[in-house]
């Protein structure tokens, strides 16, 4: 067994460099093409990485929920890689494309090699017609306003609603803008990528929407749902609300969002489980190059992801300064109460979890 995951690693690094290849290839073909005629948009290169440290004043031994506000998601009193990722993008005429290659702990989120260290998260083409156009390939999930990318986020940790939520699927879209609105309605083969019993090996299929609105920049409204049958046994539904936007308080520039997430699943022969979330999120930069951001949540879950029939309060204030640019230093506190004994805490006979974290953000421009 040993060797077989062995060289599942092995098979998963090259097939990465592989993909690597491509893309630089795809990029040397767009360059040696250039100049052209009108239409020829060129390509852009991404890079982000993320490094963190953690700490568990619960000082937990063993596996348990506690990993689950980590910044990686997986390891306590350790310097962790939560991820590092190359992305390209570009576009002829009315055909774009994209790709995203992933590394390091929170890769397993997107799927693809065995041993989660290694991800081709994204990769897909489009056609955009002005105004109405379509997507095929791996693409990022329109449930949900939390990302798999540290650099996307106000906060280091991520909250409980994501968890609950898809990263990426492999399917088809189409979608269309008309003002301010923007319709999308697609075929995936499941719930999310990271997931071995549907993804690319089961015949049934499930249908994603979103419908958006940028009414002012104070006010954006988002609705996003998903429907998949997973293996024939299990129904997965999942809806997504989100209000968002900026607006000027005494002289200060403060960014919000506040999202409502429901996720019912529905196994054959077994009991249905239902899961919903809100979340707040406030922010501003408060003085030079620093910013202050909170998140509280709420979440009550029959079982999903908590266990059976537990509920969590979670606030996670985050400050973070910018250090050069393209840098980011994110120092966070987060303190989560849950009514169930779901936490390795046994002094506590609440049950709460205490846990401070250091993050530092790379995103230079390439």
């Amino acid at each position: 067994m040993a060797t077989r995951a062995k060289s599942a690693g092995w098979i998963a690094y090259a097939g990465a460099a592989s993909v690597a290849l491509l893309l630089a290839g795809a990029a040397g073909i767009s360059r040696a093409a250039e100049p052209c005629d009108d239409g020829c948009d060129g390509i852009d290169w991404t890079f982000g990485a993320s490094t963190s440290f953690n700490y568990d004043f619960n000082s937990p031994d063993g596996a348990s929920l506690n990993t689950s506000t980590y910044s990686n998601l997986e390891q306590d009193e350790s310097f962790n890689i939560d991820l590092v990722q190359l992305g390209v993008a570009g576009a002829r005429g009315h055909v774009g494309y994209g790709a995203k290659l992933d590394f390091g702990d929170l890769t397993a989120f997107a799927g693809d090699s065995e041993d989660g260290d290694v991800a081709l998260q994204e990769a897909y083409i489009t056609y955009d017609a002005d105004g109405v156009g379509g997507m095929l390939g791996r693409f990022g999930t329109p449930i949900g306003f939390e990302v798999l990318e540290p650099w996307g986020n106000a906060q280091a940790s991520r909250s409980w609603a994501w968890l609950a939520q898809p990263v990426n699927h492999d399917g088809l879209t189409l979608n269309g803008s008309a003002d301010v609105v923007d319709v999308m309605i697609g075929i995936v083969n499941s719930f999310t990528v990271n997931d071995p019993l549907a993804n690319d090996v089961d015949d049934e299929k499930g249908v994603i929407g979103s419908i958006g609105a940028g009414v002012s920049d104070a006010i954006n409204l988002y609705f996003a749902g998903i429907y998949t049958e997973e293996a024939d046994n299990l129904e997965i539904g999942a809806i997504n609300a989100v209000v968002s936007g900026d607006v000027d308080v005494v002289e200060r520039n403060l960014r919000y969002a506040i999202e409502a997430y429901w996720r019912h699943d529905d196994p054959d022969g077994g009991e249905e489980l239902d899961l919903w979330s809100v979340v707040g999120y406030v922010g501003a930069d408060v003085s030079g190059p620093f910013a202050f951001d909170l998140r509280i949540e709420y979440a009550d879950d029959e079982g999903i992801i908590l266990g059976d029939d537990s509920d969590v309060w979670s606030f996670t204030p985050t400050l973070s300064v910018d250090i050069v640019d393209g840098v980011d230093f994110r120092f966070e506190y987060r303190f989560d109460k849950a009514g169930e004994d779901i936490f390795l805490d046994d002094s506590d006979p609440d049950d709460s979890l205490h846990s401070i974290t250091g993050q530092l953000v790379w995103t230079p421009e390439l």
